[in-house]
């Protein structure tokens, strides 16, 4: 089910921590027994997860494909063989604060931009600050939580299709599933920045705002091209670390920029104002 409404807030969120007491570790499910496809959560304040089953894709984008870059080619099979979590939706300001109240994501107090949105996906975080969030995560669960890699991203993205979007290939389907930069937009989506996690329809894997809404910060090194890249999902560890990886575009980018393949980059210490991160959680 989509989320909507503005989240509950921080005097909320304050009570809501406090109150949980032994419920906290009250759980829906594990994903080691949830089959593909399955939902849940490792604890109240833990972001929701869908299992993802493992498959093979091509990444990358096709030389007719309207707006595409050179850094995505050269086109390349990746089989992933292992089943892996990921985010149901992109981390919000609330789950942002969860982490902060209980001690794990104090060092950075993300500014909303005053758009007063704690259930909008968090933003002004760096490639570093999302690296404290999920080992917090992964402290507080006793789980594996981390980036998606840049060959999941774009799995997960493209959830079974080779379209340049998963709604097709025409803009024009945009507004059903993207939030992006209005003035160039074929549409009218109804938001002038970030909406609230899960307003438009999920793709094919259940995943909501995978194109769109923010940037999504992945775990990979920048490299321009796909030269030498890893053909089995795991993360390139080789290149310009001090650059990340980013991956889906924004509710400040146009439509064209929402492509499956379509990459982005940026200093790992910089934050912006339409760029986040999604979760990813390795099942043993």
């Amino acid at each position: 089910m989509a989320r909507t409404g503005a989240g509950i807030g921080v005097d909320g969120l304050v009570a809501f921590v406090l109150g949980l007491g032994a419920n906290f570790w009250a759980v829906t499910g594990t994903g080691a027994a949830q089959e593909a496809g399955g939902q849940f959560r490792d604890c109240e304040v833990c972001p929701e997860m869908v299992v993802v089953r493992g498959g093979s894709f091509t990444m990358g984008s096709p030389s007719t494909e309207v707006g595409r870059y050179d850094d995505e080619e050269p086109r390349h099979r990746v089989t992933i063989d292992y089943e892996f979590a990921a985010g149901v939706y992109e981390i919000t300001f609330d789950e942002w604060d969860a982490c902060a109240l209980m001690g794990g994501c104090r060092n950075h107090s993300p500014r909303d931009s005053g758009w007063g949105c704690g259930g909008c996906p968090v933003i002004s975080v760096s490639w570093e600050d999302a690296q404290v969030y999920v080992e917090w995560l992964s402290r507080t669960t006793g789980e594996h939580y981390r980036l998606l890699t840049e060959a999941e991203w774009e799995y997960v993205a493209r959830a079974g299709t080779q379209t340049a979007w998963y709604w097709g290939e025409a803009e024009s389907g945009q507004c059903r599933y993207a939030n992006a930069g209005d003035t160039s937009a074929p549409c009218s989506d109804g938001y002038q920045n970030t909406a609230p996690a899960g307003s438009f329809e999920p793709n094919a894997f259940g995943l909501y705002d995978v194109l769109g809404n923010v940037w999504e910060w992945t775990a990979d090194c920048w490299n321009d091209s796909y030269s030498d890249a890893p053909n089995d999902g795991s993360e390139r560890q080789t290149g310009n670390c001090s650059v990340r990886t980013a991956r889906g575009g924004s509710w400040l980018t146009a439509p064209s920029t929402l492509r499956s393949a379509q990459r982005g980059r940026t200093h790992a210490g910089n934050r912006h104002t339409d760029l986040g991160f999604r979760v990813a959680r390795t099942i043993n």
